[in-house]
C-alpha cells in the first residue's frame, strides 16, 4: 500500500479533518448528479432525522437538487461533514453508518426513473448488472470505474477519483445485487490510494 493509501485508511470519524482533506482534492470537473445528492439527503433523514437533514442541506447551501443537473461533488462532502458524526453515534460506528447510507442511496436510485432504466437494461441478471456498473455509476457521479472478472460470479471492481470511503460503496453494491435476487452477496472494499479503492464482489 502506498503512503497516500495508508494516510487515507484512517476512519472518517469526525466532521472536519477527514472530509476537509477530501474537499481539498476536489477539482471543478468532479461533479455529482442531483438525483444522487437528493438520495443522500433522503438517507440522512432516514438514518438520522429531519433536523439533521436540514442541517446537512444548510451546510452546502442547497435544500433541493434537480435530478439531472450537475453539482460540485464538494456539496456532497459538505453534507457528510455535518451528518456523519451524528449518524456514527446513532449507529454505533461510522463504517456502519456509511454502509447503511450507501444501501439507502442505491435503493432510492433503483426506484428512480434512471434506476428503473438500468434494471430493464440488465434484464434481472446480476452479472449483467456488474458489467454495467461503470455506466450506472456515471449516471450519479464522475470518476473512473472498471470490472475484472475473477470467476463466474466473482470479480474485482476498481474505482478511481472517487471521494467516498469503501463502506459506503459496499452498501450500495450489496443493495443493487440484492435487488436482482442475488443470494449470499459479499462485497469487501479497501482503500488503495487517496481517491482510489477496489471491491471484491461475489454472490451465489
Amino acid at each position: 500500500m502506498s503512503s497516500a493509501a495508508m494516510a487515507w485508511s484512517v476512519s472518517p470519524r469526525d466532521g472536519g479533518q477527514f472530509w476537509g482533506q477530501r474537499m481539498a482534492l476536489v477539482s471543478s470537473e468532479d461533479i455529482a448528479r442531483g438525483l444522487f445528492l437528493q438520495s443522500v439527503l433522503k438517507s440522512i433523514r432516514a438514518l438520522g432525522d429531519e433536523a439533521l437533514e436540514k442541517r446537512s442541506a444548510s451546510a452546502c447551501g442547497q435544500s433541493r437538487f434537480f435530478d439531472f443537473f450537475n453539482y460540485p461533488i464538494r456539496l456532497h462532502l459538505q453534507m457528510l461533514s455535518v451528518a456523519m458524526p451524528e449518524l456514527a453515534a446513532r449507529h454505533m460506528e461510522v463504517e456502519r453508518a456509511l454502509w447503511l447510507m450507501g444501501h439507502c442511496v442505491a435503493t432510492d436510485f433503483l426506484e428512480s426513473e434512471a434506476g428503473r432504466t438500468v434494471q430493464v437494461l440488465v434484464r434481472g441478471e446480476p452479472k449483467r448488472l456488474v458489467n454495467n456498473l461503470p455506466l450506472t455509476y456515471r449516471m450519479s457521479m464522475t470518476g473512473e470505474r472498471s470490472v475484472r472478472w475473477t470467476g463466474p460470479q466473482c470479480c474485482r471492481f476498481t474505482m478511481k477519483r472517487d471521494f467516498m470511503p469503501p463502506a459506503f460503496h459496499e452498501g450500495m453494491l450489496v443493495a443493487m445485487l440484492e435487488r436482482l435476487n442475488a443470494s449470499k452477496v459479499k462485497v469487501v472494499g479497501r482503500q488503495t490510494d487517496a481517491l482510489e479503492s477496489e471491491y471484491d464482489i461475489s454472490w451465489q
